[in-house]
């Protein structure tokens, strides 16, 4: 007999699982699809777990690693705290009481801002924030503008540029280039951001750490909205463009990338057939506590542009490929009775940053540091300032190693130390 939702979640809850392999992530994603509605799913998604239902592809998690599993106390693997798994966990442990707690996360946070004009066009900017720990609290160590991602073994940057003031049209396009590494230096930035454009609109959505997700708007009909989710080659690929042509527009399709990371992720015994019908719009946004991915109805013409910007929440999660470290560890109770106002939050995957978004700052915490409360980080948001990057390392060697090049990217602030 198969078990349902609710004998999954009361194995999951008898007791502390040794853990082989076994981590908190994967109880967050287990219980997560346990609890994820089922009307939500897009009529296009017919990929990943389809037929299975909810309960077959839990009971995949659950038990794809059980010679490495077993329920107890104590023994060589250690125990896993399933209270700290995610915002499904029903007892919340304490924060900010650990005593001998130490802090080994580092944070790259992109914004991006939207003033609008009096005319109420919107220029879009960017700015990436630099959060690492510094004599056991954290700091905005820099910052600068632009979007300044890791990719592969080395950064790279995404600016925006905005056309020739005797333009008939306004426009912003995306260029994007490496900033350390053996081809740091190689590009001919006056080239690239002088060199002719389509008249287009561009804003970033979200950034990962090898895709990013991308709105357009043709400059002379901004009711005309596209949105695209490409690789870095072909966000380098798009600045080359001096025509807009939707059906050529370089970009990957939701089903595209879905089975790309189960190329790498899943067995191949476990893919399914690929389907017959690619959603070529599609967007990874921001919900509360983590990114989805988000689609619109095209009505069957893929290419053409949205009516509206409405889009409809795709019920399979983003896997690590896509977008990785992506799992709130405090409960959202937890959250809003560290900061009654917050709107959106981030933690590390160490347990040891949380980042709080209120509608005027962020607020940084050691949340498991006994006393963590008492002087926590903040940062000034600007007006009309959203977050579309968050970026961990989360080994301390991977921390020196992006404060030692990150040192020569982004701009050192001054004030940057005061910011509290």
């Amino acid at each position: 007999m198969e078990p349902n939702d609710k004998d999954l979640k009361q194995q999951l809850s008898r007791g502390p699982l040794i853990k082989h392999g076994f981590d908190a992530r994967l109880v967050a994603r287990i219980e997560e699809a346990i609890e994820r509605p089922e009307g939500r799913r897009h009529p296009l998604l017919r990929f990943g777990w389809h037929g299975a239902g909810l309960a077959a592809m839990a009971t995949l998690l659950l038990f794809a690693g059980l010679w490495h599993w077993s329920f107890g106390s104590g023994g060589p693997g250690g125990t896993i705290n399933l209270q700290g798994a995610g915002q499904t966990a029903g007892t919340e442990a304490p924060l900010f009481a650990d005593a001998n707690a130490e802090l080994h996360s580092a944070l790259l946070l992109g914004l991006r801002a939207d003033p609008k004009s009096e005319d109420g066009s919107v220029a879009s900017s960017y700015r990436t924030l630099f959060i690492a720990p510094t004599d056991g609290q954290f700091e905005l160590e820099a910052q600068g503008d632009g979007i300044v991602m890791p990719y592969g073994q080395n950064f790279w940057k995404i600016e925006s540029v905005a056309s020739e003031a005797d333009s008939a049209a306004a426009a912003q396009k995306l260029i994007a280039y490496p900033v350390t590494g053996k081809d740091a230096g190689k590009t001919d930035l006056t080239a690239l951001r002088e060199s002719s454009a389509s008249p287009l609109a561009e804003r970033l959505l979200f950034v990962g750490n090898k895709y990013v997700s991308v709105e357009q708007n043709p400059s002379d009909a901004p009711n005309r909205v596209y949105r695209w989710v490409k690789d870095m080659d072909q966000l380098v690929a798009s600045a080359q463009r001096t025509t807009f042509e939707p059906a050529s527009e370089p970009h990957i399709s939701l089903e595209e990338a879905m089975e790309t990371a189960e190329a790498t992720e899943t067995p191949v015994a476990q893919k399914d057939a690929a389907p017959s019908r690619n959603t070529e719009q599609w967007s990874i946004i921001r919900r509360t506590g983590s990114w989805v991915a988000a689609a619109a109805d095209t009505a069957g013409q893929p290419y053409a542009p949205l009516a509206n910007k409405t889009l409809t929440e795709l019920s399979t999660p983003l896997p690590d490929s896509i977008n990785k470290f992506d799992t709130l560890y405090p409960t959202w109770s937890q959250v809003l009775q560290i900061e009654p106002g917050a709107k959106d939050a981030y933690s590390s995957p160490n347990e040891d940053m949380l980042v709080i978004v209120l509608d005027d700052e962020l607020v940084v915490y050691p949340y498991h540091m006994l006393g963590g409360d008492q002087d926590p980080l903040r940062i000034p948001l600007q007006s009309n300032e959203s977050l579309i990057m968050a970026q961990w390392a989360k080994e301390d060697k991977y921390l020196e190693s992006w404060k030692k090049q990150l040192a020569t990217v982004l701009v050192d602030d001054a004030d940057a130390r005061s910011v509290k």
